[in-house]
């Protein structure tokens, strides 16, 4: 199952983190007052290691925010997450080195630009962007009036995952 006319959620190489996405989707869907502890669990319960659990939780709804972070003319943290090696320094990890962030926001702008799917209905987009920290931080700054179009978000810190698991690229 893929998203109609959407020549990248059909790629090889990006189908396991793609069946990935697809699954956190339906779980937080299907849960959304769950916390970030409890995706995680459920994600585990599916198969995923910890490791990808975690990254699952944190990327996919950032992802799916990007687009739409786009459209409202805020310009996401540019091109690298920053996670926390195990002396607490912080690590730059580039974005195009996370398969699940990559194949969650190739889908995202394939249901921007194609509409929403049985794989990302509106009401599961719903429910996910609303776990992204940059949504909420734009939605507060609207609710007060505030103009976001021209603005810049700092990358995103990653907390709950250590820099040495994000370097490993490995889909699994």
């Amino acid at each position: 199952m893929s998203s109609p006319g959407c020549p990248y959620c059909s790629s090889s190489d990006h189908e396991s983190a793609y069946r990935a996405v697809l699954d956190t989707l339906q779980i937080m869907g299907a849960h959304p007052e769950a916390d970030e502890d409890r995706i995680v669990e459920l994600l585990q319960e599916r198969g995923y290691s910890p490791s990808v659990a975690e990254k699952l939780n944190v990327f996919v709804p950032t992802a799916l925010g990007w687009p739409l972070l786009k459209r409202l003319g805020v310009e996401p943290f540019g091109g690298y997450f920053i996670a926390y090696d195990e002396a607490d320094e912080e690590v730059q990890i580039p974005v195009s080195s996370q398969h699940y962030f990559i194949a969650a926001l190739k889908l995202a702008y394939c249901t921007l630009e194609h509409g929403y799917s049985e794989d990302l209905p509106l009401q599961v987009y719903e429910h996910v962007i609303g776990r992204s920290a940059e949504i909420n931080a734009v939605n507060k700054a609207l609710a007060q009036d505030v103009s976001v179009e021209g603005g810049t978000l700092g990358p995103l810190k990653v907390l709950r995952i250590r820099a040495s698991d994000l370097l490993d690229t490995v889909v699994g």
